[in-house]
């Protein structure tokens, strides 16, 4: 046995034994970081707008902001982790390890971790306008990947390759914006 499958055998064991908190980090996470990080953004937008909030400028300002700076990084990033995943034909931990998956989840492409990179690239968005709410969202996706891995739903590489596309799609979209002189900030 190599190292990914007992690690995912362990923390298979110790999920299996706390169920529903393992359900909880590896699949509801998620929901939390968006919701983070949606309402920091609204936050930060209504902490720097102009008065009224809710003038056309603004929501122009609004709606700019929320493609550029959050949408489209972390969106690109997710289609990106798809187009991987249908490349890379990597059975799931609980296919080929015979563990247990209390999670129900599809017996699809495992590789890379489309929870990590979406959460990943939304930390390191949300990061950019303010970093205390980024780092507890980054922190979030980091215990969902473990959460993900004791439900026997995915190996670490397919944690670690999530982290790497979820960090490195919303830079080189931030170095391309840049490069075409287009701020992402007002």
């Amino acid at each position: 046995m190599n190292w990914e499958s007992s690690l995912v055998h362990s923390l298979n064991t110790w999920g299996l034994n706390h169920q529903s908190f393992t359900k909880l980090i590896a699949n509801d996470f998620v929901y939390i970081a968006i919701v983070l990080g949606a309402l920091t953004f609204l936050y930060d937008q209504i902490r720097y707008s102009t008065k009224p909030f809710l003038s056309p400028l603004n929501i122009r300002v609004l709606i700019t902001d929320g493609l550029l700076n959050l949408a489209i990084p972390v969106g690109l990033a997710t289609i990106i982790s798809e187009i991987i995943s249908k490349s890379v034909n990597r059975a799931r931990p609980f296919i080929s390890d015979e563990v247990k998956n209390f999670l129900n989840h599809a017996n699809d492409g495992g590789m890379p971790s489309h929870h990590m990179v979406f959460t990943i690239a939304l930390a390191y968005c949300v990061i950019g306008f303010h970093r205390n709410i980024g780092i507890i969202i980054l922190a979030l996706a980091l215990i969902s990947g473990v959460g993900r891995m004791a439900a026997g739903i995915h190996y670490p590489t397919d944690i670690i390759v999530g982290i790497a596309l979820g960090l490195l799609i919303p830079y080189l979209f931030g170095k391309f914006m840049t490069a075409l002189k287009i701020s992402r900030k007002r």
